[in-house]
């Protein structure tokens, strides 16, 4: 049987595809649902056809491309003269000779400065920030950084105050010398650095503050995280935010790019939809936004859309390496952490960004979802191959079920795990019947 996965645009009575028979058939053009049957129409080559569900092999609806979203997350209204977007600010830290600046377009902030240097006693860059208070967390791709000299630097930054000599914490990537990550405990005291040599532009960066203890990330696609840094350090609650860039040559203006900024308690990974995978085989791609010793509560702008946990096999909160992809299926619950790590336990709750893990060795932990975690484990996987229907839709899910109904509006699949799940026609991506 031919399978073909594709998205599909918004609602209509019908809509371009292709129908294949299980008799080696194939008709295409205006596809809509009728009572256990799907009817296909060609106005110019004057064809009507019904297939019967009993004879369907595979629908396929065609789909029109959709031009990118250029945008910034957590930014607010996007701005068309290039000022920055509220809340956020800049101006320069510390001594330079030539003024820095800062200035948003189509999505992307692009920082100046001639700033020499974020290390020692003392700082002096350029600094786009915002204040917080308490929890947070900071993302940005940084797509460029001048080569004004191999160390030059653009990164994340955490800062108490705004004065040269204040405690702060930064992440940067430098225009040839890889990564640094460096914190100042007292304020006019010496910096602590590590380096990276693995880190490059163009790479991801995230910067995550949990009460004193600070947490700094990278990945390469916005999907995989990995740790660069965590320690703990005392500062103040009310503290600012943002992206900093050092040119290191005094006299000589830097331009860095951030892009897909975002801020906030705690930012969802924008990259990968979690996946939670059924028993059953059956899959719901969705963002959480909790769950409970009973339920899996999801976001949805229509509404609060849950599901039974005893349904579910596990999570991915992302791509599972298929060296590691035995952790999904063994007699064993627990979470699997971005380094590898299996830590056995009790999954108990999702709440904030977090999950809670019961675990014998170490009592009650969190872990951040959004980059510690790449997958819960709750039960082991009983899928068989025995459901003669599969449904995908537009997000990627996919229902599977022995028994499905077709009428006017949409596909009513038997689910094994969840009983008969409801498909409005507009959500359908492909129907398939297996055997």
């Amino acid at each position: 049987m031919i399978a073909v996965w594709l998205l599909t645009a918004g609602v209509t009575s019908a809509r371009e595809g292709y129908v294949e028979t299980r008799d080696g058939k194939v008709f295409e053009g205006h596809v809509r649902f009728e009572s256990n049957a799907v009817v296909v129409v060609d106005v110019g080559r004057v064809l009507r056809v019904e297939v019967s569900i009993t004879n369907l092999a595979a629908l396929t609806f065609l789909s029109q491309s959709e031009e990118p979203e250029l945008f910034s997350f957590g930014t607010g209204a996007l701005p068309e003269s290039g000022e920055l977007p509220s809340p956020w600010m800049s101006e320069d830290v510390g001594s330079v000779r030539v003024a820095g600046s800062a200035e948003f377009r189509r999505g992307a902030f692009r920082v100046r400065s001639s700033g020499t240097n974020a290390v020692g006693m003392a700082d002096a860059g350029h600094f786009v920030f915002k204040p917080v208070a308490d929890r947070c967390e900071l993302v940005a791709r940084v797509s460029k950084v001048q080569r004004t000299d191999p160390w030059a630097r653009a990164g994340l930054m955490m800062r108490e105050t705004l004065d040269a000599g204040a405690r702060n914490v930064f992440l940067s990537v430098s225009a040839a010398r890889g990564g640094v990550s460096q914190w100042r405990e007292r304020f006019g005291e010496e910096t602590s650095i590590t380096l990276d040599r693995g880190m490059s532009v163009t790479c991801w960066l995230k910067l995550k503050r949990d009460a004193d203890v600070f947490t700094a990330l990278k990945s390469r696609n916005g999907m995989q995280w990995t740790v660069v840094e965590r320690f703990t350090m005392a500062m103040a609650k009310d503290y600012y935010v943002g992206l900093a860039a050092v040119s290191v040559r005094g006299d000589v203006l830097n331009e860095s790019v951030f892009e897909y900024v975002e801020s906030g308690p705690s930012v969802k990974n924008r990259w990968f939809t979690p996946q939670v995978e059924l028993s059953s085989g059956s899959s719901k791609i969705g963002y959480l936004e909790a769950m409970d010793d009973s339920t899996i509560y999801f976001e949805n702008k229509l509404g609060r859309e849950s599901m039974s946990r005893a349904s579910v096999a596990n999570i991915r909160f992302q791509p599972v390496p298929s060296r590691w992809a035995a952790f999904l299926n063994q007699d064993r619950t627990g979470v699997l952490l971005t380094s590898g790590e299996f830590i056995d336990g009790d999954c108990r709750s999702i709440e904030g960004g977090r999950v809670t893990v019961s675990s014998v060795p170490l009592g009650l932990v969190r872990y951040d979802v959004n980059s510690e975690v790449l997958a819960l484990v709750l039960r082991r996987r009983t899928a068989s191959s025995a459901h003669s229907y599969e449904v995908k839709l537009n997000d990627g899910s996919v229902w599977r079920g022995r028994d499905a109904v077709i009428d006017r509006l949409g596909v009513t699949i038997r689910e094994p795990a969840l009983g008969l799940r409801y498909i409005p026609l507009h959500e359908v991506a492909e129907l398939r019947r297996r055997s």
